[in-house]
């Protein structure tokens, strides 16, 4: 009898402490994040082709509320991330250009930059999926003179102008600005015909009313040959 009841005690114990595990993880409150991938958002104009996602070494950055928890490897979006069961975490994800933008002088002609904020969410014992989308914060201009270079045109200059930056571009080439609210751009043609007749072309995005600067954008000028003109494709 008395083995019995050593028995039935150790069983006793051994269920208390199998229950309290139990209890333990249902209220700890823990759920996984996943990170299913990176990728760049479309841009606007499908003319210019995006970088590939390769080509970027993201930086990723865990927050909840005010509070970075810590920088996520390529490791770590392996596999999945065990977090406290919250509504306020958030996933800052950009390229290692991000702020440089700030900088840029009239001699450089830029590059995209790109910056995403993710919030999300992690219920307890359930997975949160990710798959986020990084646009490109800063805009560009580029120049298609393709229907007028020859012996027509002897000699030509281009110049974008966004804030007080200044940059000159040849056929083909694209300039990225740092772009904020309320932000315009002008631009400027000049040529030399081969009877060497000088034109000055103007032109102007973001100044009247209904004219908004896009992020994630790049907006082409072209010079019409009809019209001796240039217009503004976006």
């Amino acid at each position: 009898m008395m083995k019995k009841g050593i028995l039935y005690t150790i069983l006793s114990v051994f269920l208390l402490v199998s229950c309290q595990q139990e209890n333990d993880t249902v209220l700890s409150g823990e759920g996984f994040l996943s990170v299913g991938g990176i990728e760049i958002q479309s841009q606007t104009n499908t003319e210019v082709a995006s970088r590939a996602t390769d080509d970027i070494t993201w930086t990723v950055e865990l927050w909840k509320g005010e509070e970075m928890l810590r920088t996520l490897s390529a490791e770590d979006m392996q596999d999945k991330i065990e977090l406290a069961a919250a509504d306020d975490y958030m996933l800052k994800v950009y390229s290692p250009n991000y702020g440089a933008e700030k900088n840029w002088t009239n001699d450089e002609k830029g590059e995209p930059v790109y910056y995403k904020e993710e919030p999300f969410s992690v219920k307890q014992g359930e997975t949160t999926g990710l798959k986020v989308q990084v646009p490109m914060i800063t805009f560009a201009v580029s120049v298609n003179l393709s229907d007028v270079l020859g012996d027509w045109l002897q000699e030509y200059s281009f110049t974008v102008t966004s804030a007080e930056r200044t940059v000159s571009l040849k056929d083909g080439e694209t300039a990225y600005f740092a772009h904020s609210d309320g932000v315009s751009f002008s631009y400027e043609l000049s040529v030399t015909n081969s009877d060497a007749e000088v034109n000055v072309l103007k032109g102007e995005w973001g100044v009247h009313e209904g004219e908004t600067v896009n992020l994630n954008t790049v907006y082409t000028v072209v010079y019409d040959w009809n019209t001796r003109s240039l217009s503004l494709e976006k």
